[in-house]
């Protein structure tokens, strides 16, 4: 009689704890996405170009509507944040361009490459996070254009890809 009565015992208790881990999955499920889109909407809109990982949150500094004032000679950091598909990435190499009149001109960004060794890759809740300065540079000429990002692996296989719009004031 006793081992019926802890069996039965012992099988409500599992029934609780399996309860319990698929309540606590799909919260947690529930959580992330909503985080997710919570900086989705937050960040600014971009232009996805071909990003290999998906990128949800991008910020430049004093930045909040498109397109995007640049004054020439001001240094403005730039952060994204990306889900690398818990691959780990620890290494970015940044090609920046700026387009005028579909001509493009290379932007100079530091750190670059970004790396462990420059603190400008971080983890976060949902995968990755990083920021490098662009420098407006004061020869480019007063107009509207765009900035085109691409950050490349060692292997200089494009991971993230992005196109904002931009106008360069004096």
């Amino acid at each position: 009689m006793r081992s019926a009565i802890m069996d039965y015992y012992l099988k409500i208790l599992l029934t609780i704890c399996a309860i319990h881990q698929l309540a606590g999955g799909v919260i947690r499920s529930t959580t992330d996405a909503a985080y997710k889109k919570y900086l989705s909407l937050r960040s600014l809109p971009f232009e996805d170009c071909g990003s290999l990982y998906q990128v949800s949150y991008l910020e430049i500094e004093s930045c909040t509507t498109l397109p995007c004032s640049m004054a020439r000679n001001a240094t403005i950091k730039v952060t994204v944040r990306f889900d690398d598909n818990g691959n780990g990435v620890s290494f970015l190499k940044h090609e920046v361009r700026w387009v005028f009149n579909y001509i493009k001109t290379q932007a100079a960004i530091t750190p670059d490459p970004c790396d462990g060794d420059h603190g400008c890759i971080m983890s976060a809740n949902d995968g990755k996070a990083y920021w490098a300065n662009i420098f407006v540079n004061e020869t480019l000429p007063v107009m509207r254009g765009s900035m085109l990002w691409e950050s490349k692996d060692a292997n200089d296989q494009n991971l993230i890809c992005f196109q904002v719009p931009v106008v360069i004031t004096v």
